[in-house]
């Protein structure tokens, strides 16, 4: 991970004096904090002591605030005779004055409400006015054992929320954009401005710029539309650019480390620019648990993402091929349950993996009391009564099990669609060649995967082009204090600036 600037040095160059006109001090709250458009202001200058309140939306009861601060300081201005004597009008718990932005912006982002009058060389805090937000529930597919148990919901304001509640630095930036004619979908570009970069952003906001559709409904929508399809050689590539998040921890800590997060409106699903391949073997628990625990597990995905991939392939060449390669012991077993079978080798595998497909899409789409009961049932029935009909080896229901079980591995249900797709290529390859063919598509599939490209940045970083300093979050997860060893940082140049690799 790359090391954001300290929050303290952030803040210093924030430590300006408050002056005594509001209007004044909400032009220069705004240019302070980057103009993002999810700052609320309301400015009252019509009157012998003109005031502003200004708020996060995402955080705050606009409602509220309108009954318990904007009214009582509208009824104020007729009656105070000096514009102090507004503060003690409002409704809500006070903090005490602050007299400079750095203070200002701190309270703001801690979801205060901030009032300026004119006249006062200082603003106040009020509090009390967080939103209520609806449940937020458990993720329902990128779940944890250990660590926070808050997802996203379709409510764009919400989203944001969440991870201004995670991220309280005032470099965080939220870009508005809207995509659709018909439904004019609201999508916020979510950033940290000091570490996000720009090439990366500016790349981003011309795609999604660029779209010219009907409709946005769901983030998928919008991922395709602004994908790399029809560029270079991504157009025919299964495997996926964008990491597809539900969980506000896990876009936060991808944040923190310079990428882009897209948000969607009416869908809980978040996109987070660039990624790279072994980015998809890395889950949130990683960070919450014990580096050697969380290194084991991360090369178990890997090796399960290798099982899904090659497994059918690997036993289709060996049977039909390359028998020499089994112990004597296993071969003799392996013939003697293939007696029977009116079916190569190839086209056996193939009508397994057909109906695990089958009966893997069915129990998604049934309702969700019976889908998992009749999933289970469904494999046990057809699998034990096709061995008994003489249609399929028993070896070849643990091979298709083994696989199924292995897809499930992968955190990024998107990343484990690739391997779905590839193994069925893959097995014809095998079933054409042998071990020749796997190869030789391995080959293919390597060289591809060193072409494509995220948002600009090499997909397969840092393995190509390799780099051997941000192998630290890579294969293995180093523990969390080796951000601190000077020579083990490599967001950090010799001549002090900082590296956007995008990895």
């Amino acid at each position: 991970m790359k090391r954001n600037s300290d929050i303290n040095e952030v803040m210093a160059a924030y430590d300006e004096p408050v002056s005594d006109n509001a209007q004044t001090n909400v032009t220069r709250l705004k240019e302070l904090l980057g103009n993002s458009e999810d700052i609320q202001v309301g400015r009252f200058l019509d009157g012998p002591h003109p005031f502003a309140v200004i708020h996060l939306e995402a955080m705050n009861n606009e409602e509220m605030i309108s009954e318990a601060v904007n009214a009582p300081l509208l009824r104020g201005q007729r009656e105070a005779e000096r514009p102090e004597q507004l503060f003690s009008r409002i409704e809500g718990k006070r903090s005490d004055p602050y007299r400079s932005f750095k203070d200002v912006i701190t309270a703001l982002i801690h979801g205060e409400v901030i009032v300026f009058v004119s006249g006062c060389a200082y603003a106040e805090g009020i509090t009390g006015f967080m939103v209520e937000m609806r449940h937020v529930d458990e993720p329902a597919n990128q779940t944890v054992i250990r660590g926070p148990k808050e997802g996203f919901v379709e409510a764009i304001n919400v989203n944001t929320s969440l991870i201004r509640r995670r991220i309280r630095n005032p470099q965080l930036r939220f870009r508005k954009l809207t995509v659709g004619r018909s439904t004019q979908t609201e999508i916020r570009l979510c950033y940290l401005e000091d570490e996000v970069d720009q090439d990366v952003l500016k790349e981003l906001t011309l795609r999604i710029e660029a779209v010219r559709t009907e409709e946005i409904y769901e983030s998928g929508m919008l991922e395709e539309l602004i994908d790399d399809y029809g560029r270079k050689t991504r157009w025919y590539s299964p495997f996926p650019t964008a990491q597809v998040a539900e969980r506000p921890d896990t876009v936060s800590s991808e944040v923190q480390e310079g990428k882009i997060a897209v948000i969607v409106d009416g869908t809980p699903m978040c996109l987070v620019y660039p990624m790279t391949f072994l980015s998809y073997f890395q889950a949130a628990e990683d960070y919450y648990q014990r580096f050697d625990f969380s290194s084991f597990i991360r090369i178990i995905r890997m090796g399960a993402f290798l099982i899904s991939l090659y497994l059918p392939s690997l036993y289709i060449a060996v049977t039909t091929f390359h028998p020499e390669l089994v112990a004597t012991d296993l071969l003799i077993n392996l013939a003697a349950q293939r007696e029977g079978i009116p079916f190569p080798a190839f086209i056996e595998t193939l009508l397994m993996e057909v109906i695990f497909e089958i009966l893997r899409e069915g129990g998604v789409r049934m309702p969700r009391t019976i889908g998992p009961a009749i999933s289970i049932v469904g494999a046990i029935v057809l699998g034990d009564s096709a061995v008994r009909a003489g249609l399929v080896s028993p070896a070849i229901v643990i091979v298709v099990a083994l696989t199924a079980i292995s897809s499930f591995v992968a955190p990024a249900y998107n990343f484990s669609i690739s391997a779905r797709i590839l193994r069925f290529i893959m097995m014809g390859f095998a079933a054409t060649t042998g071990l020749y063919g796997v190869l030789f598509f391995s080959a293919i599939l390597l060289i591809h995967l060193c072409s494509l490209e995220s948002m600009g940045k090499p997909y397969f970083s840092p393995l190509a082009p390799f780099n051997l300093k941000h192998q630290k979050d890579g294969f293995l997860r180093l523990p969390i204090w080796v951000k601190n060893v000077p020579f083990l940082r490599p967001w950090i140049r010799h001549d002090g600036k900082k590296e956007n690799s995008g990895s």
